[in-house]
């Protein structure tokens, strides 16, 4: 047993699920009125699936009744530290955290509350990054059609805060979820820890504001989170001017989406190529010897200069959009950012 048991480490989690439901078929066909020690074997581990699939329900229901308050954010990483510091302050137990996994400045999200629109931006992003379709099969909970289910059953009983930062992606998340609570009577609260925490005293702002949640410290985060049930809600008004907000720059088209002057952007997907290429021409003064730059280091730098929230993987497909139109060329292997170098022509 203690091998079985340190051979399950090597799986992730998705992995083991795809193992059980094999297990599962297999045994479900090898049952038979016949009384042979296969059948018999086959229906005690039915009858032992049942009896923890009645215990995890009953034990999920429980933990649902004790929640009072149901937390929204964009990322798992997010979820995670938001998990962690309710855990830490003693307030995990009632409160719920619900994340999308998708990056909202990015793609079609035109009718992305429809099968069809889910479906346009699926396509659209697995034809740009090579390791889309996989993602997408793994944390399905996460994925936008299960989120606007699980959305849709929130109870008018319970709380509901949403967690952004001034990023377009946070802020086109925002107004998507706004929209899809639209017939909600019970108030909903934003969080946007851009502005909370120019709010805590020992907060110091450096260069510029922290624009996502990853960019401020866990002290000052910890704040923020105890502070999370004094935010004020919205009112109708304001539920009402992001509802329309997000009808009508879903609806422009743009395939990227920035936040500048305090408003979301629509652009064209080229927009930060300049950026692109203003990096790598610094990069080249100030540490290239043969000319090429790893094209890690050129992504970290775009995403510190753009101070835009549009993901490592956008930014690496517009390098090789680059590479393609004859502007950049490259050396070594295109498997991953750290195997490739990349210069101007």
């Amino acid at each position: 047993m203690g091998e079985f048991q340190e051979q399950l480490k090597e799986f992730q989690e998705w992995e083991i699920k795809v193992l059980l439901n094999e297990i599962l078929n297999m045994t479900e066909h090898t049952i038979s009125k016949e009384n042979d020690t296969e059948s018999i074997l086959a229906d005690g581990i039915m009858k032992l699936y049942d009896n923890y699939l009645e215990v995890a329900r009953k034990r999920r229901i429980e933990a649902e009744e004790l929640q009072s308050g149901i937390h929204i954010v964009f990322s798992l990483s997010n979820a995670g530290s938001l998990k962690v510091t309710l855990s830490e302050i003693g307030m995990r137990q009632e409160n719920k955290v619900l994340a999308f996994n998708d990056l909202f400045s990015i793609g079609p999200i035109m009718h992305l509350e429809k099968a069809e629109g889910q479906q346009r931006r699926l396509q659209w992003l697995m034809e740009r990054f090579s390791d889309h379709k996989f993602d997408s099969f793994i944390n399905q909970q996460h994925q936008i059609g299960s989120m606007i289910e699980t959305i849709a059953k929130i109870s008018e009983r319970k709380s509901v805060t949403i967690w952004c930062g001034d990023n377009a992606h946070d802020q086109m998340g925002l107004r998507f979820v706004l929209y899809l609570l639209k017939e909600r009577k019970q108030p909903v609260s934003v969080v946007n820890v851009s502005k909370v925490c120019l709010e805590i005293p020992t907060y110091t702002q450096e260069k510029l504001t922290a624009y996502a949640q990853s960019m401020i410290e866990k002290d000052i985060y910890r704040e923020i989170v105890k502070r999370c049930h004094d935010v004020m809600p919205l009112d109708a008004d304001q539920r009402q001017c992001y509802e329309s907000e997000w009808l009508e720059i879903s609806s422009q088209g743009h395939m990227l989406r920035l936040w500048q002057d305090e408003e979301i952007k629509g652009r064209e997907e080229n927009e930060l190529d300049g950026i692109i290429l203003a990096a790598v021409t610094k990069l080249q003064e100030e540490e290239a010897q043969d000319g090429f730059i790893k094209a890690g280091s050129v992504v970290s730098a775009v995403i510190e200069n753009s101070h835009q929230l549009v993901g490592y993987p956008f930014i690496e497909y517009r390098i090789w959009t680059l590479i393609s139109d004859g502007i950049l060329t490259f050396k070594g292997l295109p498997s991953t950012m750290n195997q490739y170098s990349v210069r101007i022509l």
